[in-house]
């Protein structure tokens, strides 16, 4: 009776040792929260990436199609700005990262800052063909198993044509950001 008890406590005692063991953790690091379900090694907290809209000087039509597939820029304008002038999303400015009211994103859109070249020393109102640039910051985690990068966005920029009195796209001008939840 002793020894099938002492067998029995050793028994236990070895489970309870193996299954308190610290796991090694050096094969696979996964990242995981409530709000993200993304698995996989963390590449990026942040990193930033550029969607150009106006086709570079010098670039062939059809080079510039297969790169931009399907871009609809001012749909992706009129998305977003609707949803900050309805107030579903909050816009913020570019350079300060102050948040914008709706009233100041419906006086930048009014003003525009480009001259209309018809009428010189008039403002033009922002118009979705306008959008120039889309940056968005991603979080990157790559999956291993699957091979996959998957990129979160966090946040996109819009930026619009900046143009010289002529009307010639000069460069872009920030209008504002929204984060995504």
């Amino acid at each position: 009776m002793k020894k099938s008890t002492l067998i029995l406590a050793l028994a236990g005692f070895i489970c309870f040792y193996i299954s308190c063991k610290p796991e090694n953790n050096t094969e696979k690091t996964t990242t995981s929260s409530t709000n993200d379900s993304t698995q996989g090694e963390l590449w990026a907290e942040e990193v930033e990436s550029r969607t150009i809209l106006i086709k570079p000087e010098g670039w062939e039509e059809n080079y510039w199609k297969t790169i931009n597939k399907g871009m609809d820029g001012p749909l992706i304008f009129n998305t977003i700005v609707d949803a900050v002038l309805a107030g579903k999303k909050k816009a913020y400015d570019l350079l300060t990262d102050s948040v914008l009211t709706v009233e100041e994103v419906k006086s930048i859109i009014a003003a525009g800052g480009n001259a209309n070249p018809e009428e010189p020393g008039v403002e033009q109102k922002i118009k979705p063909d306008d959008l120039s640039m889309i940056r968005m910051r991603e979080k990157w985690h790559f999956d291993k198993e699957k091979f996959r990068l998957e990129k979160k966005v966090i946040r996109i920029d819009l930026t619009y044509k900046k143009l010289d009195e002529t009307g010639a796209y000069i460069g872009d001008k920030p209008l504002f950001y929204v984060y995504l939840d």
